[in-house]
């Protein structure tokens, strides 16, 4: 988790956020004691990072190209979200005035809480939010007074102050100065395209095993058929397919090219298509030979 910050008021509203993202890849429990190094602040820079990864096992992914914020009509979106064996989301909408935030757990929403008025709302870690609170309070009680864009250079200025291995050293940041009139119009659309985004993911990895599941039963030696009628008449163990993807065209007798004599019995040998006892004779054929 990295770090959001959000101010609505009567002036406008600006959203600014990091662009880091990191995945983890280990144990389960040695995982877990490394986030809770990082995101406690013991862990003070990314060298310190990746040596404790190191130390624990932890396989660690940085990247610092998460745009974690966005703008729909007036109304400026950040979100936080944690993915494992579930997909836990945190949202917050601003417009001028107005603020709601919600929490998405998989496919439903677990909480939603709407605001008015003048307010900051800070997404991250305890160490960090403590960091981004202890510079903004310098500042926030004067905010309602100022224009939305000097709020904007507050909040840029702070989160240049804010460093360690959680944050990304660029980050974005949007201000608006005008009111959404229907937040909430916004919201819905903007869950509904997250649950069409959700659907649409999952189908992918439906269809990734289902090609995986298809690739690993390509043949690569063994008997596979007999020549009839000129064609090759898989056996009871093989069929053919059209092509790798999700759901290919199945054949039990396809077209076979070259020297072939009624009754020749054809194998794989290493991925080569053969005649069996007449290894020089070149054949081949325009499908993928599979086992059942």
């Amino acid at each position: 988790m990295s770090v959001i910050i959000g101010y609505y008021g009567n002036n406008g509203a600006v959203i600014a956020g990091d662009k880091r993202n990191i995945i983890f890849r280990g144990d389960p429990k040695k995982r877990e004691d490394l986030e809770k190094s990082l995101y406690s602040g013991k862990i003070k820079n990314d060298e310190d990072l990746k040596e404790k990864a190191k130390e624990l096992g932890i396989k660690i992914y940085i990247e610092d190209e998460r745009t974690k914020i966005k703008k729909i009509n007036n109304v400026l979106i950040g979100e936080v979200k944690s993915i494992g064996l579930n997909s836990q989301r945190r949202r917050m909408y601003l417009t001028k005035g107005k603020c709601a935030i919600v929490d998405i757990l998989n496919d439903e929403i677990t909480k939603k809480s709407l605001k008015e008025g003048m307010g900051l709302i800070i997404f991250g870690n305890k160490y960090l939010k403590e960091i981004v609170q202890k510079e903004l309070k310098k500042y926030m009680y004067d905010f309602g007074r100022m224009n939305i864009e000097e709020v904007k250079n507050i909040l840029e200025e702070v989160l240049r102050k804010c460093d360690g291995p959680t944050l990304s050293e660029e980050f974005d940041i949007i201000y608006i100065d005008k009111r959404e009139d229907d937040l909430e119009k916004v919201i819905e659309q903007d869950i509904k395209e997250l649950m069409e985004y959700r659907e649409e993911l999952r189908q992918k990895m439906i269809d990734f095993k289902r090609v995986m599941t298809v690739a690993d039963k390509i043949e690569n030696n063994g008997e596979v058929g007999i020549i009839k009628d000129g064609k090759l008449l898989l056996d009871d163990e093989h069929l053919a397919i059209d092509k790798i993807c999700p759901n290919p065209k199945q054949f039990k007798e396809i077209d076979i090219e070259g020297d072939v004599n009624e009754g020749d019995i054809i194998v794989i040998e290493d991925g080569t298509l053969k005649i069996k006892n007449r290894d020089n004779i070149p054949i081949k054929t325009n499908y993928i030979i599979c086992k059942k």
